[in-house]
Protein backbone atom coordinates (compact mmCIF):
# COMPACT_ATOMS: atom_id res chain seq x y z
CA UNK A 1 0.00 0.00 0.00
CA UNK A 2 2.79 2.00 0.58
CA UNK A 3 4.02 1.80 -2.74
CA UNK A 4 0.58 3.12 -3.93
CA UNK A 5 0.84 6.08 -1.86
CA UNK A 6 3.89 7.00 -2.37
CA UNK A 7 3.00 7.21 -6.25
CA UNK A 8 0.12 8.90 -6.09
CA UNK A 9 1.60 11.95 -3.43
CA UNK A 10 4.61 12.23 -5.83
CA UNK A 11 1.93 13.00 -8.62
CA UNK A 12 -0.75 14.37 -7.63
CA UNK A 13 -1.96 14.60 -3.47
CA UNK A 14 1.46 16.42 -2.55
CA UNK A 15 1.03 19.82 -3.64
CA UNK A 16 0.31 22.68 -1.26
CA UNK A 17 -3.22 23.15 -2.97
CA UNK A 18 -4.22 19.24 -2.32
CA UNK A 19 -3.68 17.20 0.72
CA UNK A 20 -6.17 15.46 0.66
CA UNK A 21 -7.31 12.85 3.04
CA UNK A 22 -6.83 9.34 3.02
CA UNK A 23 -8.93 6.88 4.70
CA UNK A 24 -8.50 3.19 5.06
CA UNK A 25 -10.93 0.20 5.81
CA UNK A 26 -10.05 -3.25 6.85
CA UNK A 27 -12.27 -6.02 8.08
CA UNK A 28 -9.50 -6.22 11.04
CA UNK A 29 -7.25 -4.05 13.87
CA UNK A 30 -4.51 -2.87 11.86
CA UNK A 31 -1.10 -3.05 12.84
CA UNK A 32 0.69 -0.55 14.50
CA UNK A 33 3.68 -1.10 11.77
CA UNK A 34 1.01 -0.54 8.46
CA UNK A 35 -0.30 2.74 10.53
CA UNK A 36 3.34 4.34 10.93
CA UNK A 37 4.30 3.13 7.66
CA UNK A 38 1.37 4.90 5.91
CA UNK A 39 1.87 7.63 8.00
CA UNK A 40 4.71 8.38 7.15
CA UNK A 41 4.27 8.23 3.84
CA UNK A 42 1.71 11.55 3.59
CA UNK A 43 1.27 14.95 5.15
CA UNK A 44 -2.17 14.54 4.58
CA UNK A 45 -4.01 13.46 7.49
CA UNK A 46 -5.00 9.72 7.32
CA UNK A 47 -8.13 7.72 9.15
CA UNK A 48 -8.01 3.97 9.71
CA UNK A 49 -11.61 2.41 9.79
CA UNK A 50 -12.69 -0.69 10.79
CA UNK A 51 -15.95 -2.24 8.07
CA UNK A 52 -18.78 -3.24 10.49
CA UNK A 53 -19.01 -7.12 10.91
CA UNK A 54 -22.60 -6.93 8.94
CA UNK A 55 -20.88 -5.50 6.14
CA UNK A 56 -18.63 -8.01 5.77
CA UNK A 57 -20.14 -10.88 6.43
CA UNK A 58 -22.24 -14.03 4.77
CA UNK A 59 -25.75 -12.34 4.56
CA UNK A 60 -28.48 -14.35 6.51
CA UNK A 61 -30.47 -14.94 3.65
CA UNK A 62 -27.28 -16.99 2.31
CA UNK A 63 -27.09 -20.64 2.06
CA UNK A 64 -23.79 -21.45 3.02
CA UNK A 65 -23.51 -24.78 1.94
CA UNK A 66 -24.41 -23.86 -1.28
CA UNK A 67 -21.83 -21.23 -1.19
CA UNK A 68 -18.75 -23.19 -0.29
CA UNK A 69 -19.90 -25.70 -2.67
CA UNK A 70 -20.35 -23.14 -5.79
CA UNK A 71 -16.76 -21.26 -5.07
CA UNK A 72 -15.21 -24.21 -4.90
CA UNK A 73 -16.82 -25.18 -8.76
CA UNK A 74 -15.81 -21.54 -9.40
CA UNK A 75 -12.35 -21.84 -8.64
CA UNK A 76 -11.60 -25.05 -10.43
CA UNK A 77 -12.38 -23.87 -13.43
CA UNK A 78 -10.47 -20.87 -12.89
CA UNK A 79 -12.47 -17.92 -12.37
CA UNK A 80 -10.02 -15.41 -10.65
CA UNK A 81 -9.85 -15.59 -6.79
CA UNK A 82 -13.62 -17.29 -6.29
CA UNK A 83 -12.44 -19.91 -3.88
CA UNK A 84 -11.71 -17.23 -1.69
CA UNK A 85 -14.49 -16.16 0.73
CA UNK A 86 -12.96 -13.03 1.35
CA UNK A 87 -12.89 -11.57 -2.02
CA UNK A 88 -16.82 -12.26 -1.92
CA UNK A 89 -17.24 -10.03 1.00
CA UNK A 90 -14.95 -7.32 -0.93
CA UNK A 91 -17.02 -7.23 -4.09
CA UNK A 92 -20.14 -6.92 -1.72
CA UNK A 93 -18.46 -4.10 0.01
CA UNK A 94 -17.03 -2.32 -3.26
CA UNK A 95 -20.12 -2.99 -4.81
CA UNK A 96 -22.15 -0.28 -2.51
CA UNK A 97 -21.90 -1.21 1.32
CA UNK A 98 -18.95 1.14 1.13
CA UNK A 99 -20.44 4.31 0.29
CA UNK A 100 -22.63 3.73 3.47
CA UNK A 101 -19.74 3.86 5.59
CA UNK A 102 -19.55 6.13 8.51
CA UNK A 103 -16.58 7.99 7.43
CA UNK A 104 -17.43 8.75 4.29
CA UNK A 105 -20.24 10.70 5.48
CA UNK A 106 -17.92 13.76 5.15
CA UNK A 107 -16.92 13.20 1.86
CA UNK A 108 -17.93 14.12 -1.46
CA UNK A 109 -16.11 11.93 -3.60
CA UNK A 110 -13.85 9.06 -3.24
CA UNK A 111 -10.93 8.39 -5.24
CA UNK A 112 -9.81 4.12 -4.84
CA UNK A 113 -6.57 3.19 -4.87
CA UNK A 114 -5.18 -0.28 -4.70
CA UNK A 115 -2.10 -1.58 -3.46
CA UNK A 116 0.44 -2.10 -5.69
CA UNK A 117 -0.95 0.32 -8.52
CA UNK A 118 1.74 2.51 -10.39
CA UNK A 119 0.80 6.40 -11.78
CA UNK A 120 3.30 6.85 -14.22
CA UNK A 121 1.94 10.44 -15.28
CA UNK A 122 1.91 13.98 -13.34
CA UNK A 123 -1.35 14.70 -12.59
CA UNK A 124 -1.47 18.84 -12.63
CA UNK A 125 -4.51 19.15 -12.16
CA UNK A 126 -7.07 19.11 -9.01
CA UNK A 127 -9.09 16.04 -10.12
CA UNK A 128 -11.63 16.47 -7.03
CA UNK A 129 -12.18 19.81 -8.25
CA UNK A 130 -12.69 19.01 -11.65
CA UNK A 131 -15.28 16.13 -11.05
CA UNK A 132 -17.27 18.80 -8.82
CA UNK A 133 -17.11 22.15 -10.89
CA UNK A 134 -17.84 19.70 -14.11
CA UNK A 135 -21.15 17.89 -12.18
CA UNK A 136 -19.19 14.79 -12.80
CA UNK A 137 -20.51 12.17 -11.02
CA UNK A 138 -18.21 8.94 -12.26
CA UNK A 139 -14.58 8.88 -13.16
CA UNK A 140 -12.96 5.78 -15.41
CA UNK A 141 -9.53 5.18 -17.01
CA UNK A 142 -9.79 1.93 -18.26
CA UNK A 143 -13.09 -0.28 -20.13
CA UNK A 144 -12.28 -4.00 -20.56
CA UNK A 145 -13.83 -7.17 -20.80
CA UNK A 146 -14.76 -8.92 -17.62
CA UNK A 147 -14.92 -13.27 -17.22
CA UNK A 148 -18.29 -13.85 -17.92
CA UNK A 149 -17.85 -16.73 -16.40
CA UNK A 150 -17.85 -14.93 -12.85
CA UNK A 151 -21.65 -13.66 -13.20
CA UNK A 152 -24.05 -15.92 -15.47
CA UNK A 153 -27.13 -14.37 -13.84
CA UNK A 154 -26.37 -10.73 -13.68
CA UNK A 155 -27.45 -9.25 -16.25
CA UNK A 156 -31.02 -11.64 -16.20
CA UNK A 157 -30.98 -10.08 -12.48
CA UNK A 158 -30.32 -7.02 -13.91
CA UNK A 159 -33.42 -7.29 -16.70
CA UNK A 160 -35.67 -7.80 -13.79
CA UNK A 161 -34.57 -5.05 -12.03
CA UNK A 162 -35.28 -2.64 -15.01
CA UNK A 163 -38.26 -4.05 -15.93
CA UNK A 164 -39.80 -3.51 -12.34
CA UNK A 165 -38.45 0.00 -12.14
CA UNK A 166 -38.28 1.47 -15.37
CA UNK A 167 -38.73 5.28 -13.87
CA UNK A 168 -35.24 4.89 -12.58
CA UNK A 169 -33.29 5.23 -15.93
CA UNK A 170 -32.26 8.20 -16.56
CA UNK A 171 -33.40 9.40 -19.62
CA UNK A 172 -30.16 10.34 -21.09
CA UNK A 173 -28.48 7.39 -19.93
CA UNK A 174 -26.38 5.54 -22.52
CA UNK A 175 -26.35 1.90 -22.04
CA UNK A 176 -26.79 0.57 -25.30
CA UNK A 177 -22.53 0.22 -25.81
CA UNK A 178 -23.05 -2.30 -23.17
CA UNK A 179 -25.49 -4.17 -25.05
CA UNK A 180 -25.09 -7.02 -27.99
CA UNK A 181 -27.38 -9.52 -29.78
CA UNK A 182 -25.92 -12.65 -29.49
CA UNK A 183 -27.65 -14.01 -32.62
CA UNK A 184 -25.72 -11.67 -34.65
CA UNK A 185 -22.34 -13.37 -34.50
CA UNK A 186 -19.58 -11.21 -34.98
CA UNK A 187 -21.76 -9.09 -36.81
CA UNK A 188 -22.80 -7.25 -34.03
CA UNK A 189 -24.46 -3.56 -34.34
CA UNK A 190 -24.89 -1.78 -31.65
CA UNK A 191 -28.58 -1.67 -30.74
CA UNK A 192 -30.96 1.20 -30.52
CA UNK A 193 -32.08 1.83 -27.00
CA UNK A 194 -35.77 2.23 -26.30
CA UNK A 195 -36.84 5.41 -24.51
CA UNK A 196 -39.11 6.28 -21.78
CA UNK A 197 -41.54 7.91 -24.15
CA UNK A 198 -41.83 4.76 -25.90
CA UNK A 199 -42.65 2.97 -22.17
CA UNK A 200 -41.09 -0.18 -24.06
CA UNK A 201 -38.26 -2.17 -22.48
CA UNK A 202 -39.25 -5.31 -24.47
CA UNK A 203 -36.06 -5.29 -26.37
CA UNK A 204 -33.99 -6.00 -23.16
CA UNK A 205 -35.25 -9.64 -23.74
CA UNK A 206 -33.44 -10.53 -27.36
CA UNK A 207 -30.17 -8.22 -26.03
CA UNK A 208 -27.30 -9.40 -24.00
CA UNK A 209 -24.75 -7.74 -21.59
CA UNK A 210 -21.14 -8.21 -23.38
CA UNK A 211 -19.34 -8.04 -20.52
CA UNK A 212 -18.19 -4.71 -20.51
CA UNK A 213 -16.84 -2.81 -17.84
CA UNK A 214 -15.07 0.20 -16.09
CA UNK A 215 -11.94 -1.36 -14.64
CA UNK A 216 -13.27 0.13 -10.85
CA UNK A 217 -9.64 -0.44 -9.73
CA UNK A 218 -9.36 3.33 -10.52
CA UNK A 219 -12.05 5.11 -9.97
CA UNK A 220 -13.14 8.77 -8.71
CA UNK A 221 -16.95 8.96 -7.69
CA UNK A 222 -19.73 10.80 -6.02
CA UNK A 223 -20.56 9.50 -3.01
CA UNK A 224 -23.81 11.05 -3.59
CA UNK A 225 -24.04 8.97 -6.60
CA UNK A 226 -23.57 5.69 -4.31
CA UNK A 227 -25.48 6.71 -1.47
CA UNK A 228 -28.75 7.50 -4.19
CA UNK A 229 -32.11 5.51 -4.13
CA UNK A 230 -31.21 4.32 -7.44
CA UNK A 231 -28.00 2.45 -6.57
CA UNK A 232 -28.85 1.62 -3.32
CA UNK A 233 -32.29 0.20 -4.92
CA UNK A 234 -30.20 -1.71 -7.80
CA UNK A 235 -27.26 -2.79 -5.38
CA UNK A 236 -30.42 -4.10 -2.34
CA UNK A 237 -32.20 -5.93 -5.73
CA UNK A 238 -28.81 -7.97 -6.11
CA UNK A 239 -27.61 -8.63 -3.01
CA UNK A 240 -31.02 -10.39 -2.42
CA UNK A 241 -30.77 -12.89 -5.56
CA UNK A 242 -27.55 -14.09 -3.76
CA UNK A 243 -25.34 -13.36 -6.92
CA UNK A 244 -22.23 -11.81 -4.59
CA UNK A 245 -21.82 -15.64 -3.07
CA UNK A 246 -23.46 -18.43 -5.31
CA UNK A 247 -21.57 -16.71 -8.04
CA UNK A 248 -18.92 -13.47 -8.45
CA UNK A 249 -20.70 -10.36 -9.32
CA UNK A 250 -18.33 -8.23 -9.34
CA UNK A 251 -18.45 -4.76 -8.10
CA UNK A 252 -16.77 -3.46 -11.53
CA UNK A 253 -19.67 -4.48 -13.92
CA UNK A 254 -22.19 -3.64 -11.29
CA UNK A 255 -20.82 -0.34 -11.02
CA UNK A 256 -20.36 -0.02 -14.96
CA UNK A 257 -24.22 -1.15 -15.07
CA UNK A 258 -25.42 1.38 -12.52
CA UNK A 259 -24.21 4.00 -13.90
CA UNK A 260 -24.67 3.49 -17.43
CA UNK A 261 -28.21 3.34 -16.52
CA UNK A 262 -28.53 5.70 -13.57
CA UNK A 263 -26.62 8.80 -14.92
CA UNK A 264 -26.74 10.73 -17.97
CA UNK A 265 -23.34 10.19 -20.30
CA UNK A 266 -22.24 13.60 -19.98
CA UNK A 267 -21.69 13.03 -15.92
CA UNK A 268 -18.85 9.88 -16.71
CA UNK A 269 -15.48 10.74 -17.83
CA UNK A 270 -12.59 9.03 -19.11
CA UNK A 271 -9.58 10.15 -17.45
CA UNK A 272 -7.57 9.00 -20.34
CA UNK A 273 -4.75 11.59 -19.30
CA UNK A 274 -4.22 9.74 -15.71
CA UNK A 275 -1.21 7.03 -16.60
CA UNK A 276 -2.26 4.33 -14.14
CA UNK A 277 -1.09 0.54 -14.09
CA UNK A 278 -2.34 -2.73 -11.81
CA UNK A 279 -1.13 -6.12 -12.91
CA UNK A 280 -1.95 -6.61 -16.31
CA UNK A 281 -4.17 -3.93 -16.94
CA UNK A 282 -2.56 -0.58 -17.86
CA UNK A 283 -2.60 2.74 -19.72
CA UNK A 284 -0.52 5.69 -20.73
CA UNK A 285 -1.68 8.56 -22.67
CA UNK A 286 -0.41 10.47 -25.23
CA UNK A 287 2.25 13.39 -23.60
CA UNK A 288 4.25 15.57 -24.17
CA UNK A 289 7.49 14.41 -22.17
CA UNK A 290 9.24 11.70 -20.52
CA UNK A 291 10.07 11.98 -17.10
CA UNK A 292 13.85 13.04 -17.10
CA UNK A 293 16.24 10.37 -16.12
CA UNK A 294 17.70 12.61 -13.15
CA UNK A 295 14.27 13.02 -11.42
CA UNK A 296 13.25 9.18 -11.86
CA UNK A 297 16.66 8.26 -10.11
CA UNK A 298 15.75 10.59 -6.61
CA UNK A 299 15.35 7.65 -3.70
CA UNK A 300 12.10 9.76 -2.39
CA UNK A 301 9.20 9.83 -4.41
CA UNK A 302 8.35 12.68 -3.67
CA UNK A 303 11.22 14.17 -4.82
CA UNK A 304 10.79 13.26 -7.82
CA UNK A 305 7.60 14.73 -9.11
CA UNK A 306 8.99 17.89 -7.63
CA UNK A 307 11.77 17.98 -9.73
CA UNK A 308 9.63 16.88 -12.62
CA UNK A 309 6.84 19.08 -12.12
CA UNK A 310 6.59 22.66 -12.74
CA UNK A 311 5.96 25.98 -11.01
CA UNK A 312 2.78 26.09 -8.69
CA UNK A 313 2.02 29.30 -10.15
CA UNK A 314 1.99 27.53 -13.65
CA UNK A 315 -0.05 24.70 -12.18
CA UNK A 316 -2.83 27.59 -10.96
CA UNK A 317 -2.59 28.85 -14.84
CA UNK A 318 -3.60 25.48 -16.18
CA UNK A 319 -6.31 25.01 -14.22
CA UNK A 320 -7.90 28.03 -14.72
CA UNK A 321 -7.71 27.45 -18.55
CA UNK A 322 -8.87 23.85 -17.94
CA UNK A 323 -12.22 25.33 -15.77
CA UNK A 324 -13.55 27.24 -18.76
CA UNK A 325 -13.16 24.31 -21.33
CA UNK A 326 -13.34 21.08 -19.62
CA UNK A 327 -13.13 19.19 -23.16
CA UNK A 328 -9.36 19.87 -23.61
CA UNK A 329 -8.42 17.55 -20.57
CA UNK A 330 -6.27 15.77 -23.02
CA UNK A 331 -4.17 18.90 -23.70
CA UNK A 332 -3.32 19.72 -20.47
CA UNK A 333 0.02 21.30 -21.18
CA UNK A 334 3.21 20.21 -20.23
CA UNK A 335 2.05 16.34 -19.38
CA UNK A 336 5.01 14.16 -18.22
CA UNK A 337 4.91 10.23 -17.94
CA UNK A 338 6.98 7.85 -17.13
CA UNK A 339 5.15 5.35 -19.72
CA UNK A 340 5.47 4.57 -23.16
CA UNK A 341 2.01 5.73 -24.69
CA UNK A 342 -0.44 2.76 -25.43
CA UNK A 343 -3.33 2.14 -27.86
CA UNK A 344 -6.50 2.39 -25.95
CA UNK A 345 -7.55 -0.92 -26.62
CA UNK A 346 -5.07 -2.69 -25.54
CA UNK A 347 -6.08 -4.25 -22.30
CA UNK A 348 -9.44 -5.17 -23.92
CA UNK A 349 -9.10 -8.91 -23.01
CA UNK A 350 -6.32 -9.35 -20.78
CA UNK A 351 -8.82 -10.17 -17.71
CA UNK A 352 -10.62 -12.78 -19.84
CA UNK A 353 -8.51 -16.46 -19.23
CA UNK A 354 -8.54 -18.79 -22.57
CA UNK A 355 -10.76 -21.50 -20.77
CA UNK A 356 -13.12 -18.53 -20.79
CA UNK A 357 -15.24 -19.18 -24.12
CA UNK A 358 -17.47 -16.37 -24.07
CA UNK A 359 -18.74 -14.30 -26.86
CA UNK A 360 -16.63 -11.31 -27.67
CA UNK A 361 -18.41 -7.93 -29.05
CA UNK A 362 -17.28 -6.93 -32.48
CA UNK A 363 -15.08 -3.78 -30.87
CA UNK A 364 -13.34 -3.58 -27.64
CA UNK A 365 -14.90 -2.22 -24.66
CA UNK A 366 -13.51 1.64 -24.73
CA UNK A 367 -14.64 2.24 -28.57
CA UNK A 368 -17.79 0.92 -27.66
CA UNK A 369 -18.62 3.46 -25.27
CA UNK A 370 -16.47 6.43 -27.15
CA UNK A 371 -18.18 5.29 -30.14
CA UNK A 372 -18.04 7.43 -33.55
CA UNK A 373 -14.74 7.50 -35.23
CA UNK A 374 -13.37 5.38 -32.55
CA UNK A 375 -15.50 2.58 -34.18
CA UNK A 376 -14.04 3.41 -38.10
CA UNK A 377 -11.93 1.18 -39.45
CA UNK A 378 -9.45 1.61 -42.65
CA UNK A 379 -10.79 0.82 -46.28
CA UNK A 380 -7.63 -1.22 -46.55
CA UNK A 381 -7.82 -3.48 -44.06
CA UNK A 382 -8.16 -7.22 -44.73
CA UNK A 383 -8.92 -9.02 -41.33
CA UNK A 384 -8.54 -12.37 -42.81
CA UNK A 385 -4.35 -11.23 -43.44
CA UNK A 386 -4.32 -10.02 -40.02
CA UNK A 387 -5.00 -13.11 -39.03
CA UNK A 388 -2.73 -14.91 -41.44
CA UNK A 389 -0.37 -13.17 -39.68
CA UNK A 390 -0.76 -14.25 -36.12
CA UNK A 391 -2.92 -11.12 -34.38
CA UNK A 392 -6.40 -11.41 -33.31
CA UNK A 393 -8.12 -9.88 -36.50
CA UNK A 394 -9.14 -6.82 -34.08
CA UNK A 395 -7.32 -4.17 -35.81
CA UNK A 396 -7.42 -1.74 -38.95
CA UNK A 397 -9.19 0.98 -36.95
CA UNK A 398 -8.32 4.46 -38.10
CA UNK A 399 -7.61 5.76 -34.48
CA UNK A 400 -5.50 4.09 -32.33
CA UNK A 401 -5.20 6.77 -29.09
CA UNK A 402 -1.10 7.27 -30.01
CA UNK A 403 -1.78 10.45 -31.39
CA UNK A 404 -1.27 13.68 -29.89
CA UNK A 405 -4.70 14.50 -29.25
CA UNK A 406 -6.99 12.49 -30.83
CA UNK A 407 -9.55 11.57 -28.13
CA UNK A 408 -10.99 14.70 -27.47
CA UNK A 409 -12.00 16.08 -30.91
CA UNK A 410 -13.09 12.40 -31.99
CA UNK A 411 -15.35 12.05 -28.55
CA UNK A 412 -16.47 15.30 -28.53
CA UNK A 413 -17.68 14.81 -32.27
CA UNK A 414 -19.31 11.49 -31.30
CA UNK A 415 -21.71 13.54 -28.80
CA UNK A 416 -22.77 16.49 -31.39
Amino acid sequence: MVYSMTQLEARFNNRLTHHYDWVFFNDEEFSEEFILAVMNATNSQCYFEIIPEEHWSVPSWIDTTRFDVGRQFMGSIGVGKAWLQSYHHMCRWNAGLFALEKRLAYYEFFWRVEPGVDFSCNINYDVFRFMRDNNMAYGFNMAILDDARSFPSLWDRTKTFIKNNKDMIHEDADYDWLLQDPLLGDNIQRPPQPTKDENNFDDFDTLEYNNCQFYSNFEVGSLAFFRSKEHRAYFEHLDKTGGFYYERFGDAPIHTLSVSLFLPKSRIWYFRDIGYAHGLCEQCPPHQFRLTTDSEAQPHAHVRALIANTSLSDKHRRWEVMSHDFLRQGGIPGLACGCTVSAIDHNNAKLVPFESKQQKPEHPCIRLYLGGRWLEKRADWDQEAEIAAGRDGSGGYLLDGLESNPFINSSYEAKK
